[in-house]
């Protein structure tokens, strides 16, 4: 079926016939890809996953470039290149570190630009309903993101994703990290449209964005990692870690980084089956966190909240 779907895909774009036919084939394809990606988190072998998702994001561009403001394609290319990149190319970037530096650092240079693709592919999403809230979003971000309603929640949190994950790997970048605000605004409104989103996934990412802002309160990070964990029902493991990462380490408590590692190593992969790729992952970082605990710790630190 889907070798037939590519195939008819391929037929139109190669001639000038045929348009109606060529634009269902695209969009069944989207439908396609789009309901791919609960067959990847629910797969119980990340080495399968990570070398499948380059085929399918490149799939993915093919498709826009035929059809370049379809909303549910740039959501899937958004959501994508995040999850290849957060989920495998950052983690490589840590495993190959301390035996070379200068390819650790390539490495995060790629996550960089894959991480500047996917926030690209959310802006271009919002523009499809949002004529020039791009540039608007880069002059008054708290004031654009009003604009955004229920409908535009998925590419505004992962738009948002996308942007702070980028901040993340380009520190030593002024210009990207004068972005923050950008990321906090989009969070913000989407938290205020649908605060259940994802079971709980818009506090998680804002656990993220008090720790790298500015004037970030770890009694709002808190709030936001307490709700992200009602939402998912404890049954997402890396907003255990997504703490103890963000919050533990910069507050050097030590105590409290150990209890939260530990409780994603051992989380019950089979309590969550949709959330099993994810759950693995996590589990995979918890152990690495263990491994290199030393290097993150002056110690032993207690602590203390702002």
């Amino acid at each position: 079926m889907r070798r037939l779907l590519i195939f008819s895909l391929f037929l139109c774009l190669a001639g000038d016939f045929g348009c109606s036919l060529k634009k269902k084939a695209v969009n069944t394809l989207a439908d396609v890809l789009g309901k791919a990606e609960t067959v990847y988190l629910s797969d119980d072998d990340p080495e399968l996953v990570e070398a499948a998702l380059p085929f399918n994001l490149k799939t993915i561009e093919t498709l826009l470039q035929s059809s370049p403001k379809h909303p549910g394609l740039l959501l899937t290319a958004t959501k994508g290149f995040v999850f290849y990149t957060y989920g495998f190319v950052e983690p490589e970037a840590d495993r190959v570190e301390d035996e070379d530096f200068y390819r650790a650092l390539e490495i995060r240079r790629r996550a960089s630009r894959l991480y500047s693709r996917a926030f690209h592919y959310g802006l271009r999403g919002l523009e499809v309903r949002h004529p020039g809230i791009s540039s608007r979003l880069s002059r008054s971000p708290t004031e654009a993101s009003l604009a955004l309603d229920r409908e535009d929640v998925p590419l505004a949190v992962w738009t948002a994703a996308s942007l702070g994950l980028l901040v993340g790997v380009s520190l030593d970048d002024p210009e990207k990290t004068a972005d923050i605000a950008v990321v906090g605004a989009l969070l913000e409104r989407a938290l205020e449209l649908d605060p259940t989103y994802d079971e709980g996934t818009i506090h998680e990412f804002l656990v993220l964005y008090e720790s790298e802002v500015v004037g970030g309160s770890t009694r709002r990070a808190r709030d936001h990692f307490q709700q992200a964990l009602r939402l998912s029902g404890g049954k997402r493991c890396s907003i255990w870690l997504t703490w103890a990462e963000s919050i533990s380490v910069s507050a050097q408590n030590r105590a409290e980084f150990d209890q939260l590692v530990d409780k994603a190593e051992n989380c019950d992969l089979g309590s969550a089956p949709a959330n099993l790729l994810l759950n693995t992952l996590a589990q995979r970082r918890a152990r690495w966190l263990k491994a290199h605990e030393g290097d993150l710790f002056l110690e032993n630190g207690g602590g203390h909240e702002q």
